[in-house]
């Protein structure tokens, strides 16, 4: 917290605001830490400028700083990225590849309000999307889609809990609500390390869930070199996978009708009775590493990677017609569970200035089924890699 707070402070000092200054550096003096001794020296020069020399001066000075401390403040902020993307799919009689790209962009505004010792942080934005995909594609996703949010985040000396909510509106599901939870909670710090327990929370309104719980530790000096690892127990349910049944019955006229998820509609083919059910759930550890270099205030270059092995403890059941040992053909019901390994890795490039930034990131990320069972009516490939270059500003002020 006190690291937070200094930063902070020596943002003001180059904005030119003295008794935001001042402030900020007597709530980061109320703290224990390595910066102590600075901060002291520092707002010493500061009394010393402003001829607070004696108690009763300075107590005033501070009583005045801390008064605006508690005033609120409201920063307006943007957001525009630029990514290009490359698959490749790996498994299936095609070998997929592609190359796409998307535009991103968001604008919001943050309240905040800082009374003693919490931070309290309003934040509402607008966001959009356009994906430039080809008219054949093997991605799931929508041509564009706008996302209006709100959020609100409460930082304290050792805990920072945010709450959320969006509205997806894209053009291949309409409009799609969500809600979000982050909480964060150190219960061991010294100096420049710091560890607890961290949890997560998504839900919307189709159902899909992503939910973690876990341990992280962390090294993170002002300048240099900084880690952070985690291990979570990680819980997601899609809604990619929809179960959908198949049967045939005589008609009566010498074919047979199949019965579907959704319509019947009249085959000829007696070979037709087929049923699948599926439910994409995963369950099983995240580990989870990002560490950086932070060369100045405004210069760093971070990475981000983790790994997550998943089991499905629901089956997945289909039947399949296949020549049996005698060489009579027929029916055969399969089940599998599902086990997928899938990991990422981002390398970005930061520069943060007063009111602009901007960045440079390199990013991947694959999945690959294991023990994938040959003739899963949904599955085709075994394994894809997803490949991301992205160039994005920031601006704040």
């Amino acid at each position: 917290m006190q690291d937070s707070l200094f930063e902070k402070a020596l943002d003001a000092e180059s904005a030119g605001d003295v008794v935001q200054t001042i402030a900020l550096l007597e709530q980061a003096n109320s703290y224990q830490g390595k910066y102590n001794a600075e901060i002291r020296e520092i707002l010493d020069s500061y009394y010393e400028a402003l001829q607070m020399k004696d108690s009763s001066t300075r107590d005033s000075a501070v009583s005045f700083a801390s008064e605006d401390s508690a005033k609120n403040r409201l920063n307006f902020l943007s957001r525009v990225e630029f990514i290009g993307i490359k698959y490749d799919e790996y498994g299936d009689s095609l070998g997929a590849n592609e190359y796409s790209g998307e535009a991103y962009l968001q604008i919001g505004a943050e309240y905040e309000i800082r009374r003693g010792t919490l931070s309290h942080f309003f934040m509402a934005s607008f966001s959009t999307v356009q994906f430039m995909r080809e008219d054949g594609t093997v991605f799931d996703t929508s041509r564009w889609a706008f996302t209006p949010s709100l959020e609100y985040t409460v930082q304290g000396d050792r805990f920072v809990a945010s709450l959320g909510g969006d509205v997806n509106i894209s053009e291949r599901d309409g409009a799609v609500f969500g809600v979000n939870l982050a909480v964060e909670k150190d219960f061991y710090v010294l100096e420049d390390y710091r560890a607890g327990v961290s949890a997560f929370g998504y839900l919307n309104d189709r159902i899909r869930t992503h939910a973690k719980i876990g341990g992280y530790w962390e090294y993170r000096p002002q300048y240099g070199f900084w880690t952070n690892l985690s291990l979570s127990g990680r819980f997601e349910r899609d809604t990619s996978v929809s179960a959908y049944f198949w049967h045939s019955t005589d008609t009566g006229f010498g074919g047979f009708w199949e019965y579907g998820a959704d319509s019947s509609i009249p085959v000829l083919d007696s070979v037709q009775e087929r049923y699948y059910l599926g439910r994409n759930v995963k369950i099983g550890p995240e580990v989870r590493m990002q560490m950086g270099f932070r060369f100045n205030k405004m210069f760093s270059l971070d990475f981000l990677g983790y790994f997550f092995w998943s089991y499905n403890p629901f089956e997945d059941e289909w039947m399949t017609f296949v020549d049996e040992v005698e060489g009579q053909a027929g029916w055969v019901n399969l089940t599998w569970n599902r086990e997928i390994l899938q990991g990422s890795a981002r390398l970005r490039l930061n520069w943060h200035g007063e009111h602009f930034g901007t960045y440079l990131s390199v990013w991947t990320y694959f999945l690959r089924y294991l023990d994938l069972p040959s003739g899963h009516p949904e599955i085709y490939a075994y394994a894809y890699i997803l490949g991301e270059i992205r160039l994005g500003a920031t601006f704040r002020f």
